[in-house]
């Protein structure tokens, strides 16, 4: 069988496991840019390359084996060009300690060539090559699906953004007017035109903070979607650009259901209008009763508000 840390194939003893070599020291941690296979207690030797299949740092005399292996020669890099995420490893059947070359289609698996022909004969499998590059450019159409949206997306946060402006400025100029007319009608009725003043204030602060509230809700929601979005390429686009043909075909279903999620959950909304409002004047000439208004009053002018998330 082959030695669980180099891979190179010994005999097992008569006896079992009892036959096996036992340490007779704790070996102390290596350092990271160590080699696995021969540092010791007592010298380190430094790690130069990485080999996928084991996941093991090694220098370059202890490479030497993993290139000649048996079963096929094992991927050995230079360790700086290795990136973490690749350093996962899984090259290797865990029952028959061969290297995983197909993908069964049936089971959504990479198995090796002994799996194929023992448990998966009936089944339909290719090689992984093959199917990872099928399956990379479905990651890509993917891409590109949420890219599109993520495109629209920053479109009607933009849309959101200037309808906000508006709002605010539109705002701003009613409470310029109010203020204005309740000088004018001031001079009659000081004492009561001062508490609709106050509460003519106090509704336009609620109006604002309601059409306030309610373009957060629209600005937080389209966030939301561009940060899962962009979420989604980024980590789609280091899988391809970073990750083995075994770690694209593992992801791929994985990928693929986050894409449709994501397409179903955030769908592009429609163009948004802020609340819209107007100041109404009173006809103080008409003014006779005590609780008439002497100012005006704030009205929806009636703009549609399309929300769509």
């Amino acid at each position: 069988m082959p030695c669980p840390v180099c891979r190179h194939e010994f005999q097992i003893p008569k006896d079992g496991v009892a036959g096996l070599t036992h340490r007779t020291h704790d070996k102390k941690p290596a350092p990271s840019s160590m080699c696995e296979a021969c540092s010791s207690d007592e010298t380190d030797v430094p790690a130069t390359v990485y080999c996928v299949d084991c996941s093991q740092k090694l220098c370059q005399r202890c490479s030497i084996p993993h290139k000649r292996m048996r079963g096929g020669p094992h991927e050995v890099r230079a360790l700086e060009t290795v990136s973490s995420e690749y350093r996962g490893g899984g090259r290797f059947c865990g029952q028959h300690q061969e290297r995983l070359r197909m993908y069964c289609f049936d089971c959504e698996a990479n198995v090796c060539s002994t799996c194929c022909f023992e448990v998966h004969k009936y089944h339909k499998f290719e090689k992984i090559d093959v199917v990872a590059q099928e399956f990379a450019r479905s990651i890509d159409d993917n891409i590109r699906s949420v890219s599109s949206s993520i495109d629209s997306f920053h479109g009607a946060a933009a849309q959101v953004e200037s309808e906000n402006s508006k709002l605010l400025c539109s705002i701003e100029a009613m409470e310029n007017e109010i203020r204005s007319k309740s000088e004018k009608v001031k001079q009659s009725f000081t004492c009561l035109i001062d508490r609709q003043l106050r509460d003519l204030l106090d509704e336009l602060l609620t109006v604002k903070s309601a059409a306030e509230k309610d373009i957060k809700s629209q600005i937080d929601a389209v966030q939301l979607a561009l940060t899962e979005l962009e979420s989604f390429r980024t980590s789609s686009l280091e899988l391809l650009s970073k990750g083995s043909p075994c770690d694209i075909t593992r992801a791929a279903g994985d990928v693929r259901v986050r894409a449709d999620e994501l397409l179903q959950t955030h769908v592009i909304p429609g163009e948004y209008h802020a609340p819209s409002y107007r100041f109404i004047h009173m006809n103080t000439d008409e003014m006779t009763r005590d609780d008439q208004n002497f100012i005006g009053r704030i009205e929806d002018s009636g703009n549609d508000r399309i929300v769509c998330l």
